[in-house]
């Protein structure tokens, strides 16, 4: 019966001999197809600022801006001509006429504050153009790790297909030698179902998570496209103090420097409110020559409006309750961000000793107990149900590890997106 076991144990033997050869030679053709674009996380970032409708959009933003800050910097009041005449022009003769030319100055800062607010409309959507790229390269992050992980989910699944095919093939020659029941071999054909199975789930859970990583990109659904893992360390090479995170987020986060921008401009809106209260100067230079006269009379004239009536006392309390409100939602969103660094870094932490408790101590010694598993079996020192749970459970151990993974390489993104750690050298000029 061992001599029987053993040689139906060759055809498994070869299976996983074979299993990772033709995994990286169909993954090394598939690198060296012409239309397979192969990205590492990089890569794909940069190609999702470059597309990316919402960069676009925050980049009109702040082109509108700049305008605005232009067109502040213009000042406000052309002068204004008038001639008055009092009969037909006549050859050589303009007869009686009073000619004006009036200029209207602002004195009280106006000018100043208008510019003081376009600056800080500058600011504010610099500020949101930013965090538009930390929101997109966070969404890049997740939807790249998630198909990294599916595709090594149904690298997984297919070893167990074939670990299971290889089993009710061993099954199938010991039953036609009398050395297996029907049951066995029932038992075999159920557990190999299971994983085919299981490898259809895996394969579309893959196609569906590269879609949505084409979707996320601006890519055309169906490209093909090989991951490339690349690892970022730069956190890892830090210490994680929760204050200290805390405070470089309040230094870079966008959003945050975006909301002090617009308590700033409203600020500015405020006091120009204010400031506009007060009547401009009028001055006019005159000239003028009456009907008997030959002579021209030259003068100035001075005109101030007195505000008397409106004096913006309602734009002075909208522009107090804008300042009010600007403020208000700082304080808001800082309260976010200092509760955003906090969850990221504690889900991040939990999900680092999770990982490390499966790098150590559960992926290599399940990846090693696949083979001596196979080998126990043929040898007749366990029964096929016995081997058949354990192998589900070698295998769903390393589904686990990856399922770590993605939870430790998703919560790294996120802190790194709660600090505010904007790959700028990867952003499109803003």
């Amino acid at each position: 019966m061992l001599a029987r076991r053993s040689t139906a144990a060759l055809g498994v033997v070869a299976l996983l001999a074979t299993a990772g050869d033709r995994s990286e030679a169909a993954a090394q053709e598939q690198a060296f197809s012409q239309d397979t674009l192969v990205l590492d996380l990089d890569t794909a970032r940069r190609i999702a600022l470059e597309r990316s409708p919402r960069i676009h959009a925050a980049r009109a933003l702040l082109d509108g801006a700049r305008g605005d800050r232009r067109q502040a910097g213009v000042y406000t009041y052309n002068p204004d001509f008038q001639l008055k005449m009092s009969s037909l022009i006549e050859p050589g003769d303009l007869g009686s006429f009073e000619g004006l030319l009036t200029q209207e100055f602002e004195w009280a800062g106006q000018w100043g504050l208008r510019k003081a607010a376009a600056d800080h409309g500058i600011l504010a959507a610099q500020g949101t153009a930013l965090d538009v790229v930390r929101a997109t390269v966070y969404q890049v992050d997740v939807s790249y790790f998630r198909a990294v992980v599916a595709e090594r989910r149904l690298e997984v699944r297919r070893l167990g297909s074939e670990l299971s095919g290889g089993f009710l093939e061993a099954v199938e020659i010991q039953a036609r030698e009398g050395d297996a029941s029907p049951m066995e071999v029932n038992l075999a054909q159920i557990e190999a179902g299971r994983a085919r199975a299981a490898e259809r789930s895996a394969l579309r859970t893959t196609s569906l998570a590269k879609l949505e990583l084409a979707r996320v990109l601006g890519l055309e659904p169906g490209r093909p496209v090989t991951l490339d893992i690349q690892t970022t360390t730069s956190f890892r090479e830090q210490s994680f103090d929760l204050d200290s995170l805390v405070a470089v987020a309040i230094a870079l986060r966008p959003d945050l420097k975006a909301a002090e921008a617009e308590v700033a401009r409203a600020n500015a809106g405020r006091r120009l409110v204010s400031r506009q209260a007060i009547p401009n100067l009028r001055v006019s230079a005159v000239a003028e020559r009456g009907d008997l006269s030959q002579d021209v009379n030259w003068g100035l004239r001075f005109g101030l409006l007195l505000p008397l009536w409106n004096r913006n006392q309602g734009l002075a309390d909208l522009g107090r309750a804008e300042e009010s409100r600007a403020e208000a939602e700082r304080e808001a969103l800082e309260l976010l961000v200092r509760t955003e660094v906090a969850s990221s870094l504690e889900t991040y932490l939990s999900a680092r000793e999770e990982l490390d408790v499966f790098e150590a101590q559960v992926l290599n010694p399940a990846r090693s107990n696949r083979g001596l598993l196979q080998t126990a079996y043929m040898a007749g020192r366990m029964d096929l149900p016995t081997a058949l749970i354990l192998q589900s459970q070698l295998l769903e151990a390393e589904l686990e590890y990856w399922n770590a993974w993605l939870a430790e390489r998703t919560a790294l993104s996120a802190l790194r997106a709660a600090v505010g750690d904007v790959p700028i050298e990867l952003a499109p000029e803003l």
